[in-house]
């Protein structure tokens, strides 16, 4: 039960990379609350924009890490294209309860030095989904990141997005999944064909156009009949509000 983020390096490789598993490539504005995390240039984590100085992304993501070594590209599909918008970061707000054992309370804000211009046709905040929201058992969600496209941990740097069904409390529970909290729901595809991966972590989970997860642990990568794990927006509502006033 380890972060996604960490998956990578427990297997030896050097670099953090994003992976989403399965699906397509995003269009030009198709995600404009996308973000790419970057240290020394490379790809680290995704995240979502909330407002015009707020992102939201993985308490992992951010755990350890100096804010004034981080970078948050905004505004593009390509990292190599060289039209997103590179911005600096203030501050940290990592949740007080995070557990980097269990991984439970894994969310962190990104307050930025200065504010975003939203609302263009690649940059724009995404509504987060309300404190009691729920959805039914294989309800479609949509996940986005950038990065690796295969288990050689192919890099085109650009972004992808899939579609993943949500999983039932009826198996995400503690008797299958030791570890599971409610700060958790389960995603993904019974074939493991579609899933998040390495360094998607802190990533955007939508349902309705919604931010309804963040892309936080699993067991592997588009293994079969096991789903990767995001953190319940829902749940920290609250937290969100007292640390951003989104």
């Amino acid at each position: 039960m380890l972060p996604l983020l960490f998956l990578a390096l427990m297997l030896g490789y050097t670099s953090a990379a994003s992976r989403i598993i399965g699906g397509q490539f995003a269009t030009a504005g198709q995600f404009p609350y996308q973000v790419s995390l970057q240290l020394k240039g490379r790809h680290h984590c995704g995240g979502s924009i909330i407002s015009e100085t707020f992102i939201v992304t993985a308490a992992h993501c951010t755990i350890g890490q100096n804010p004034a070594a981080m970078k948050v590209v905004v505004g593009t599909n390509d990292l190599l294209a060289g039209n997103g918008r590179s911005v600096n970061v203030a501050q940290f707000i990592i949740h007080p309860r995070y557990n980097s054992q269990s991984q439970d309370f894994d969310m962190s804000l990104i307050k930025l030095a200065e504010p975003l211009q939203l609302g263009t046709a690649t940059v724009d905040k995404i509504e987060m989904a309300a404190a009691d929201s729920n959805f039914a058992a294989d309800t479609l969600a949509t996940i986005s990141g950038f990065g690796a496209i295969n288990g050689n941990l192919q890099l085109p740097n650009k972004l992808k997005f899939a579609r993943v069904q949500l999983w039932s409390r009826d198996f995400c529970n503690p008797q299958n999944i030791p570890g599971i909290t409610d700060r958790m729901i389960c995603a993904g595809h019974p074939s493991g064909q579609v899933s998040s991966c390495q360094g998607d972590s802190g990533g955007p989970l939508t349902v309705d156009n919604k931010l309804f997860g963040v892309v936080s642990w699993g067991f592997g990568c588009g293994a079969q009949g096991k789903p990767a794990m995001y953190t319940y927006v829902g749940a920290l509502r609250s937290w969100i509000k007292q640390n951003s006033g989104v």
